[in-house]
């Protein structure tokens, strides 16, 4: 009677002295302080503003419509009169101060009536 351990032993045996003992060594970076460098590096901005109110309004120098929006913060509001042209925006220098553009626009007022000065006509009250 043969013995089948012989021939098996052999064979694990060839089979581990294939095998190389190398160690290897891995290096984890730590990603986490990767990310705050990253983050802490990046300039700082701020949102714009939310929408505080959309009006169309009447303005009765010469009966056209303006559209205006509003901004949160009192700081920026758009406006297109008349109602077909591109929208400008306009900025104030604090709350409560008269919005300013280029080219000569002002508005002042609230999302009930303003007075708007548009470039080269008068300046007119604006009603919603």
């Amino acid at each position: 009677m043969k013995t089948p351990l012989l021939p098996a032993t052999a064979v694990a045996l060839l089979a581990l002295t294939a095998c190389q003992s190398k160690t290897s060594t891995t290096t984890v970076e730590n990603s986490t302080s990767v990310e705050n460098k990253t983050v802490a590096e990046k300039p700082k901005f701020e949102l714009p503003p939310a929408i505080k109110a959309e009006v169309s309004m009447r303005c009765h120098g010469d009966n056209s419509l303006a559209h205006v929006t509003f901004f949160e913060g009192d700081k920026q509001l758009t406006v297109s009169a008349p109602s077909d042209a591109a929208a400008v925006v306009l900025k104030a220098p604090e709350a409560g101060k008269p919005y300013v553009g280029d080219g000569g626009w002002e508005v002042s007022g609230t999302p009930k009536s303003i007075k708007l000065t548009a470039p080269g006509k008068p300046a007119q009250t604006c009603d919603a």
